[in-house]
């Protein structure tokens, strides 16, 4: 069966527990294991890998990972390896500048010819469509594997935007917001041309940063989503949103906020809530108790309560 994110984030977590038991050589074993099945994912692997012997004081066998990612032709943001306290060990050592300078050159050259990416799952005659933006430094097809289930995709028709703004290897950003809007829109227009039904009910929905972004997408001026809803925002730029929101003109205005009191940026979202009361933005908001920034586990009948 093939594996999804969702296989690779159980992985993931797997990993932390094991290296936080001091269990390295289990963890070893296990990411080793993960190179076949994640083949897409090594740059992540092997960054991991190197960290677990730096913390084992294993020079050689550290460096040696990151090499191996970049002769498989993947590649890391620079500063993901160079802002890594737990590749100090490696950090000042003559290979590791090479593999820094090797990395920038492929970084920089994917990030100049990187473009936006439309992927789509579901009923293309559903009457309800969702434009879904990808958290930061993921992406559309890892997104589309967190959120949509057997049931939504038979009801539903999703079309995730992929993000033109590179951020890593397979990761992409929403920092520059025209450039964001631009990639949103021109996907609209693309994902519409394939809907073979009268569309009835239009939402937008993001993650993280990219709620941030659906919510500032939903306050355009020309825009038609019928709702919005923001997953674990980090509404980090809520000086911004609020100038959106200050010359909105739906008749009808339905934002839905879902986050967990235990989110990095869950005070954040307190904050937004008298804004949103300023400006007459009638904002439902719904806290998950013990939830961190994360996808909800009930996420398919939160979905559905609120479209």
């Amino acid at each position: 069966m093939k594996k999804t994110y969702l296989d690779f984030l159980i992985l993931q977590k797997t990993a932390i527990d094991l290296i936080k038991k001091e269990k390295y050589k289990e963890a070893i074993t296990n990411l080793e294991n993960a190179k076949s099945i994640f083949p897409n994912k090594i740059d992540r692997i092997g960054h991991w890998l190197s960290g677990i012997y730096c913390i084992q004081n294993n020079k050689e066998s550290a460096i040696t990972e990151l090499k191996e990612v970049l002769n498989k032709g993947l590649y890391w943001n620079p500063s993901l390896l160079t802002n890594d306290t737990d590749l100090t060990l490696i950090q000042h050592t003559k290979e590791f500048a090479e593999i820094i300078q090797r990395s920038k050159e492929l970084y920089i050259l994917h990030k100049s010819n990187s473009s936006p990416l439309l992927h789509t799952s579901g009923n293309s005659q559903s009457e309800t469509t969702i434009t879904a933006l990808h958290w930061k430094n993921s992406n559309a097809l890892d997104f589309s594997e967190q959120i949509v289930t057997e049931n939504l995709r038979d009801n539903y028709l999703f079309s995730f935007v992929q993000s033109s703004q590179l951020f890593s290897n397979g990761c992409y950003h929403w920092d520059d917001y025209d450039m964001a809007k631009n990639d949103v829109e021109n996907s609209d227009i693309t994902s519409k041309e394939k809907v073979e039904s009268a569309i009835k009910n239009r939402i937008i929905l993001g993650a993280s940063q990219g709620a941030d972004t659906a919510i500032q997408m939903y306050f355009e001026p020309i825009s038609d989503y019928d709702t919005v809803i923001a997953l674990v925002p980090t509404l980090s730029n809520l000086d911004t949103i609020e100038e959106k929101i200050k010359t909105h003109q739906k008749p009808k205005v339905k934002l839905v906020i879902i986050t967990g009191d235990k989110d990095y940026f869950y005070n954040n979202v307190l904050e937004a809530m008298p804004i949103f009361k300023k400006y007459n933005i009638p904002c439902k908001l719904v806290i998950i108790e013990g939830m961190g920034h994360t996808i909800p586990d009930n996420f398919e009948e939160l979905f559905e309560e609120n479209i």
